[in-house]
């Protein structure tokens, strides 16, 4: 049988967790209209990638099929081996990994804040990218996301409890202790995943 003290711990909680739950209940939804910057601290470092463009037609000229060679034969020939031709060498076509195309429907957005202002507008999670967030000072964070979810891929800070916290999933944020957000206090770093209305 439980104690009288473990009894009054567990009330304790619960009443605590009924009122933070009432909280949250009463507090405005973000408005997206109205999260705008005050000053980006670096425009540059958002890239987006898109789609590799369509080859060229001179990309995709065919080389045409070499001659066969005549078999060698017995006899030493005495005259001596032609020079081979030199035909322009053909630049080679490089082509990575495809990236992701763009989701039909935006599921939410990523608000990214640095030393308490605004980095930027509003990011879609509408494909899979990386942003790195570069402070004069060297600390520097990367944020990854993509079409459902949103972690902290590297920090510079100490502990790496923001790389740590996880992902936010567009599904399954209602299950994290910090709901929406990654924080990286020693960078004064935070990530909002805003969820877009249905």
């Amino acid at each position: 049988m439980p104690k009288r003290k473990d009894l009054m711990l567990i009330a304790l909680v619960i009443v605590i967790a009924v009122a933070m739950l009432g909280v949250s209940r009463l507090m405005p939804k973000t408005d997206l209209s109205k999260k705008t910057a005050d000053a980006t601290l670096a425009p540059d470092a958002i890239e987006y990638v898109d789609a590799t463009p369509a080859p060229t037609p001179e990309q995709t000229a065919v080389t045409a099929v070499p001659e066969a060679t005549p078999e060698p034969t017995a006899e030493p020939t005495a005259e001596p081996a032609a020079e081979p031709t030199q035909e322009p060498a053909q630049e080679a076509v490089m082509v990575g990994p495809m990236p992701q195309a763009k989701t039909e429907k935006v599921r939410g957005y990523v608000v990214l804040t640095v030393g308490g202002r605004q980095y930027g507008e509003p990011i879609p999670m509408d494909r899979d990218k990386i942003i790195t967030l570069k402070q004069d000072d060297g600390r520097i964070n990367k944020v990854h996301i993509t079409p459902e979810t949103v972690y902290m891929e590297s920090s510079t800070c100490e502990n790496q409890d923001c790389v740590g916290q996880g992902e936010v999933h567009v599904d399954t944020y209602k299950n994290r202790i910090l709901g929406t957000y990654i924080i990286c206090l020693p960078n004064g770093v935070s990530i909002e995943m805003i969820p877009a209305e249905d």
